[in-house]
């Protein structure tokens, strides 16, 4: 899995890497349920996730819009 906040967004190393370690423990904590569906369906797939709003969001409102999209992949 990537992790990418845009410079062009956010001009503060501090800032991106606030935002890069909500994704990632967002992820680490809602990956169960897509593995599962993943080893299931005997799929692998590489994942990338850009961060895309311009304001640093908390912890929450990030978790519930990567697991709104996790959901999505499950269904393919």
């Amino acid at each position: 899995m990537t992790v990418s906040v845009p410079k062009r967004l956010f001009k503060r190393a501090v800032d991106r890497n606030l935002l890069k370690r909500r994704i990632r423990e967002a992820y680490r904590q809602n990956k169960k349920e897509l593995y599962a569906v993943l080893q299931q369906k005997e799929i692998k797939l590489d994942l990338m996730i850009q961060y895309q709003n311009r304001e640093i969001e908390s912890f929450h409102v990030i978790e519930k819009a990567l697991i709104k999209g996790l959901e999505k992949l499950k269904v393919i």
